[in-house]
């Protein structure tokens, strides 16, 4: 992994965080809680799909992994 997609994983994920936590019901005080989770996700996603895909679709599978593991911890969470 370069720094180049290290720093695009940590985006993507931080931006799938503050969605998460403004577009829901979430209180703003887990905004530290769902960026952690979004950028977690975002490496498993890309981790998970690098030998399959481009990178075009390893940014798309972070955000669906971000996404997963922000959906996880709110179905654990209840």
């Amino acid at each position: 992994m370069n720094l180049q997609t290290f720093l695009t994983l940590l985006v993507v994920g931080s931006i799938v965080g503050l969605i998460s936590t403004f577009a829901g019901k979430s209180a703003k005080t887990q905004l530290p809680l769902n960026l952690a989770v979004a950028i977690a996700g975002a490496f498993v996603g890309w981790f998970i799909f690098t030998e399959v895909s481009r990178t075009a679709l390893q940014v798309l599978f972070a955000i669906g992994g971000s996404l997963v593991l922000l959906w996880l911890v709110r179905v654990i969470k209840k």
